[in-house]
């Protein structure tokens, strides 16, 4: 199914120039879409500190909500769990509505819901053994990571369609198509996810990136491709994950490094497995939705412009776009925290308790110390224990001395996109075609390759 040029417009009116299109029309494309890039794409400074918008509204809503944010992390991973249960194991995983299947993932994501919202509580009311609960390991995910995470899913994907669904993908797409099909071999309207990326926050690219698959405008391939070397963590996170270490005074050349070795990343890693392999093909479900049609002596903006605007007039009503995002957020929601908990609880547990990443990141010591990066034997398993989530190379590198070897660990935790606690649960609940261990080997290539780079730059820029 292809979206079908709007009525007004004649198929021989190709020049694209405002005036062929109705006031209408460019309003429907126009307004929503000005609203989109004032909230997700505009970098505004508040208190000194690069933001977005959307991310000014998350952390205000967070602020005002912020006594009840606890219990209510608490009851998103337990209440659809214990419904999970009841329909999974009754006659209403017959029943066709779509929220009502949300809780009926099939036995073994039931089985890791129930398991995850366990743990919530166990945490919650410390029950149990202390590895579990301990400030350090559950009450990492309970307290810190939750109740921050709430709000961007849902906020986030109640408003992606002011990006997605009116028009803006579609001029983007077209103005960088030939950029990014030869650097990336992705369409251009992946320029859009980049951005919503790398300034609001990572699970808003990867949100916005399964529906444009689940709509038929990405394929397999392109999107995962694009959700793990596009859907990098926010720029205001960046900044918290440096200030961790102390280093807020390089931000800025520290952030461009960052941004370049993404770059090169992106260019690198889709060329290898396991991306290389995935299939190239849409969506079966809706089938392929993204139109090639550039008419005879058009130019790109007239292309974009036409695009648009058909986009934009095939738009669902709101309530509908609304259904859609509450769909997709509760999806996203009820799937990951009890997940979240299963994988950190583990991973924080045997960083807190064990020797176990220590001894993991041995191998890691002699390459560190070829790079000339100081204290390598502290820096390996904070280096490693990003996997766990990235925010603890920042945490576990603090003591550190040297500012270049806490350069490179912030640097890798940002560039490395994949970790347990959020992404790579996101990912693999998206549907795109990664699996776990094509989620582990994409963390390897990325970190492999980011770490000369930065260590080349920190070098560079910190001399």
């Amino acid at each position: 199914m292809q979206h079908k040029p709007d009525s007004h417009v004649t198929a021989s009116d190709t020049s694209g120039a405002p005036s062929r299109y109705s006031t209408a029309q460019l309003a429907k494309f126009i307004l929503p879409t000005l609203l989109g890039v004032l909230l997700f794409l505009t970098p505004i400074s508040i208190d000194g500190r690069l933001t977005v918008l959307i991310a000014f509204v998350i952390d205000f809503v967070n602020d005002v909500i912020k006594p009840l944010m606890v219990p209510v992390t608490v009851a998103v991973a337990v209440v659809p769990s214990v419904l999970t249960v009841l329909v999974t194991f009754t006659s209403l995983k017959h029943h066709s509505n779509r929220f009502v299947q949300l809780l009926n993932p099939g036995v073994g994501w039931t089985i890791v819901r129930m398991v995850g919202a366990t743990l919530m509580l166990m945490t919650y009311f410390q029950w149990g053994p202390e590895w579990i609960w301990h400030r350090n390991t559950g009450g990492v995910l309970l307290y810190d990571v939750g109740p921050v995470v709430l709000a961007i899913y849902f906020l986030s994907a109640l408003l992606l369609p002011l990006l997605t669904d009116y028009g803006l993908m579609e001029f983007i797409g077209s103005l960088l198509s030939r950029v990014f099909v030869k650097l990336f071999g992705l369409p251009g309207r992946a320029a859009i996810d980049s951005l919503a990326s790398w300034l609001s926050a990572s699970a808003v690219g990867i949100i916005l990136t399964t529906q444009q698959y689940r709509q038929g405008f990405y394929t397999s391939r392109e999107a995962c491709v694009i959700s793990t070397n596009f859907s990098i963590v926010s720029i205001a996170y960046s900044y918290l994950l440096l200030s961790l270490i102390g280093m807020e005074h390089v931000f800025l050349p520290w952030y461009a490094a960052v941004a370049f070795t993404g770059v090169v990343c992106a260019i690198i890693v889709p060329k290898l497995p396991p991306l290389r392999g995935k299939s190239d093909t849409y969506n079966p479900v809706v089938g392929q939705q993204l139109v090639v049609d550039q008419h005879a002596g058009e130019g790109l903006f007239a292309m974009g412009l036409r695009r648009a605007v058909d986009r934009a007039a095939a738009a669902a009503p709101p309530l509908e776009l609304l259904k859609r995002s509450v769909h997709v957020s509760l999806d996203v929601a009820i799937s990951v925290y009890p997940t979240m908990m299963i994988i950190g609880c583990v991973g924080l547990a045997l960083i807190e308790f064990t020797e176990f990443f220590h001894v993991l990141s041995l191998p890691l010591v002699p390459l560190l110390e070829l790079l000339q990066l100081p204290e390598a034997d502290k820096a390996a398993p904070a280096l490693l224990a990003g996997i766990v989530d990235s925010i603890m190379p920042p945490l576990l590198g603090a003591g550190i001395e040297s500012e270049v070897t806490r350069f490179v660990l912030a640097g890798v935790a940002v560039n490395q996109i994949i970790f347990f606690t959020e992404a790579a649960i996101v990912l693999i609940r998206a549907g795109i075609g990664l699996k776990l261990r094509d989620l582990v080997v994409i963390y390897a290539l990325r970190v492999l390759i980011s770490l000369p780079i930065l260590s080349l730059l920190g070098h560079l820029i910190l001399q």
